[in-house]
Order: C-alpha cells, then sequence, then structure tokens
C-alpha cells in the first residue's frame, strides 16, 4: 500500500473513532436494525458467533466509510456504490436480503447486469464493491491484488484513476473480468 494512502486510511478512521465517540448511545432504531440484522443472518444459515463476526466486519467498515448497513451483508454507501461483505467462512459473496427460496448459492463473478464490480481477492472472491453510476468513485483502503468484473451496458468501458485523476487503466468494454488485477495505484474508479 503507498503512503500516502495508507495514511488516507488511517486519517478516515481516526475521523470514524472520533465521531462514533461523539454521537453518543445507540438509538432504539439502531438495535432494532441490528437485530433484524441477526435474524436475517441466522435464517440464510449462519450460526449465532457466524452472524456476530458477520456484524464486526459491516461495523468495522462502517467506521470507516460513510454508508449505511441495508442487509446483514450489505451496505450502501453515500456515493451510490454497494459493498457486500463475505461470509465468515465463504470465499465469495452472497445476497442474504433475499428469500431463502429464491437465493442462489453463492458464485463466483457474482455482479448484477449493468454494474462495474469489484472484488478485494482475485478470480472474484471476498468482499464486493458494485458500481453503477457513470461518476469518479473514491477508493478508501481498497488494495493489494484483486480482481474485477465489467458486466455494465455491452461495451462500456471502466477508468481506473490515480490519486491525481490521471487515468491509468482503460478496461476492455463489457461483458469483461479481469481475474487478477492491483488496485494499489488505484484511487478512483469510473465505471463508464
Amino acid at each position: 500500500m503507498s503512503k500516502m494512502k495508507r495514511y488516507a486510511s488511517l486519517a478516515a478512521a481516526a475521523v470514524a473513532v472520533l465521531s462514533v465517540g461523539f454521537a453518543g448511545p445507540a438509538s432504539a432504531e439502531t438495535t432494532r436494525t441490528q437485530a433484524a440484522f441477526g435474524e436475517q443472518a441466522r435464517a440464510a444459515g449462519l450460526s449465532r458467533d457466524d452472524a456476530k463476526a458477520l456484524q464486526t466486519k459491516v461495523d468495522r467498515y462502517l467506521a470507516r466509510h460513510d454508508g449505511r448497513q441495508v442487509a446483514a451483508n450489505e451496505i450502501v454507501l453515500a456515493e451510490g456504490a454497494t459493498l457486500t461483505v463475505t461470509v465468515p467462512g465463504e470465499k465469495y459473496v452472497r445476497e442474504l436480503s433475499t428469500s431463502a427460496g429464491s437465493r442462489a448459492a453463492a458464485a463466483q463473478w457474482e455482479c448484477a447486469d449493468e454494474y462495474f464490480c469489484m472484488y478485494r481477492q482475485q478470480l472474484g472472491m471476498g468482499d464486493r464493491l458494485a458500481l453503477y453510476y457513470c461518476q469518479d468513485y473514491a477508493l478508501q483502503d481498497w488494495t493489494g491484488e484483486g480482481s474485477y468484473y465489467n458486466l455494465q451496458t455491452r461495451g462500456t468501458q471502466a477508468l481506473l484513476k490515480n490519486q491525481n485523476r490521471t487515468v491509468i487503466h482503460v478496461t476492455p468494454g463489457a461483458p469483461y473480468g479481469n481475474p487478477s488485477y492491483d488496485w494499489t495505484p488505484v484511487w478512483y474508479v469510473r465505471p463508464c
């Protein structure tokens, strides 16, 4: 991870910790919502310990990013991106917000139509960041070897940019998946 990117991540984490300290106790609404997410996780087959570990992972992301939790393993970020985290012990993300009858098993390269999906690990594994809107998305602490799948409108290319917003990589047109990509030099992604 570059020194500048590391310092930016540490600064964001410090601000998040300080703002949590000033926020005061959790509201009854937050408590009810967290209970609902716990129930959703258990309904998806997670043990109580796995549900707790999943919530801890989601809470770590929320402490570093501006967003709100919308499902047991899903966060909508302020910029409009959706972050889906893997369930403890699993390699691929899966939707826990769908009913058990309609839910498919987690699969490699799971990405919705018309989205540009980024993965923390190679081969479409690990936590997934799904981008839809045609805008620059700032990446925080998204570094190391990962992968991406471009499932936008046929032929659409994503632009990956450095800290100065200079384009450093243009993806092949959709649909296209790259099984191994180093996210370290990428500070911004424009999925169109």
